[in-house]
C-alpha cells in the first residue's frame, strides 16, 4: 500500500508545480522543493538553480516577465520507490505570453523526490528539450 500511496502523493507534487507556477504562487511553489534543491534550466537557456533561494529569485523574476502560462503535463512514470527517494519523468507542454511575446516549449522533467518530514518533495528537476524552441521571448522580456 505504501507504494501507492506514495506514488500518488508524488503525481500530486509533480501537478501541484504546475498549477503553483501557472498561477504565480512563488511561496506555494518553494513549498515543494528541500532547501539544497536543484531546478536546472540549463538545456532551454534559463540556467542552473542552486537551492531554494536561487529557485525562489527565478519563480520570482517569472512573475515580472510572464503575464500567462499554462503547464499541460502528461506521460507521467515514476520509478525506483523506497519510501525515501523515487525518480521520475514528466512530459510537458508549456505555453507562456511573456511581456515581449509568446512562447512554447515540449519538454520532460526529469525529477529525483526525496520524503521529508512526511512529504515528497523536489531534491532536483532537470528540464530536457524535445523538440527545439526559442527562450528569446522569455530573455527579452522586462
Amino acid at each position: 500500500m505504501d507504494y501507492i500511496e506514495d506514488r500518488l502523493e508524488i503525481s500530486d507534487l509533480t501537478s501541484h508545480y504546475s498549477f503553483y507556477v501557472d498561477t504565480f504562487q512563488t511561496d506555494k511553489i518553494m513549498e515543494l522543493w528541500t532547501e539544497d534543491s536543484i531546478f536546472d534550466e540549463s538545456r532551454v537557456g534559463t540556467g542552473c538553480h542552486n537551492g531554494a533561494p536561487a529557485i525562489r529569485v527565478f519563480f520570482e523574476a517569472i512573475e515580472t516577465k510572464v503575464t500567462h502560462q499554462a503547464h499541460l503535463t502528461s506521460n507521467q512514470f515514476v520509478q525506483e520507490i523506497d519510501g525515501k527517494s523515487a525518480k521520475g519523468i514528466v512530459f510537458a507542454v508549456v505555453e507562456a505570453v511573456t511581456t515581449a511575446g509568446n512562447m512554447r516549449a515540449v519538454v520532460y522533467y526529469a525529477d529525483d523526490y526525496v520524503k521529508q518530514d512526511g512529504r515528497w518533495r523536489f531534491k532536483s528537476r532537470v528540464i530536457h528539450p524535445l523538440m527545439p524552441f526559442d527562450t528569446g521571448a522569455f530573455e527579452k522580456a522586462k
